[in-house]
């Protein structure tokens, strides 16, 4: 259960998960397959949670993915609706995570994902976009208005945030009020785009686990942490969406300079 809640709040809460993990293996140890295995059945509790949360947004997408489709398959896509240019921009938003996710598997660099002086450094980084989150001006631009080109600026948030310790969600939203986005669609396409993002990670861990061959499931064990992932998730999405309406996102920026403290003296032995 434990388990759960972490990787339900710490995935959306702009405080980086995969930071918080690499603190929790250093000190504890590395997981088994098992421990994998668990690991990628919390990324679907955490899917189901952005789905629960923006269920008419996913259920637009859809059904705009699938009329797009047949557009290209006619020859004739445009981009006709705020629907349409929301779903370019989620596709297109992707894409830098996808590049970079795949070149570090293929060049061999997953182990700066679990390098504890990485992840002290760029909490330090989080702590100062959180902090400069309340500073930026209220935006105007929506999936109505906002350039398509916008969604790359936010995707190459994404993409650098796969390092530990910088929090996903936490870039993209600072990417998305950079670009000038209103507040509430700067937390919806951060948490939208997520998916595709939480998806391929999803596989990628799969991958590993069926070429480790170590698979054990405890049902309950498994069901008690899927329910509270799925849970926390969901009230982290709705804890952020009103937190950013008020400026305090400087409670995070607090948060991470405490943890990239902890981290530094774990690094060194101090603790």
């Amino acid at each position: 259960m434990l388990a759960g809640i972490v990787q339900g709040v710490t995935e959306f809460l702009p405080v980086s998960s995969s930071g918080h993990l690499v603190i929790l293996h250093t000190l504890f140890g590395e997981g088994d397959g098992s421990n994998l295995a668990f690991t990628v059945f919390l990324h679907l509790a955490t899917l189901l949670s952005v789905i629960i949360v923006f269920h008419k947004d996913v259920l637009s997408l859809f059904r705009e993915f699938l009329s797009f489709s047949a557009d290209c398959f006619r020859g004739k896509p445009s981009i006709r609706t705020p629907e349409r240019r929301f779903l370019i921009m989620i596709i297109l938003g992707s894409i830098p995570a996808a590049v970079v996710g795949g070149l570090l598997v293929l060049l061999n660099y997953d182990d700066v994902l679990e390098n504890i002086f990485v992840v002290a450094v760029m909490l330090l980084i989080t702590a100062a976009l959180m902090f400069l989150v309340d500073k930026l001006g209220k935006g105007r631009k929506t999936e109505k208005n906002a350039p398509i080109g916008t969604a790359w600026v936010v995707g190459l948030f994404q993409a650098i945030a796969i390092l530990p310790g910088l929090s996903r969600s936490g870039s993209t939203i600072f990417g998305g009020l950079v670009s000038g986005f209103t507040k509430e669609f700067a937390v919806r396409f951060s948490f939208i785009l997520s998916i595709p993002t939480i998806i391929g990670a999803g596989l990628v861990q799969l991958i590993s686990l069926v070429r480790s061959d170590s698979i054990s499931v405890e049902p309950l064990y498994w069901l008690v942490g899927f329910a509270a992932a799925t849970l926390c998730g969901v009230f982290a999405i709705k804890f952020i969406k009103v937190l950013i309406q008020s400026s305090k996102f400087y409670i995070f920026s607090i948060y991470c300079l405490l943890a990239s403290a902890f981290a530094f003296l774990l690094g060194f032995g101090v603790i």
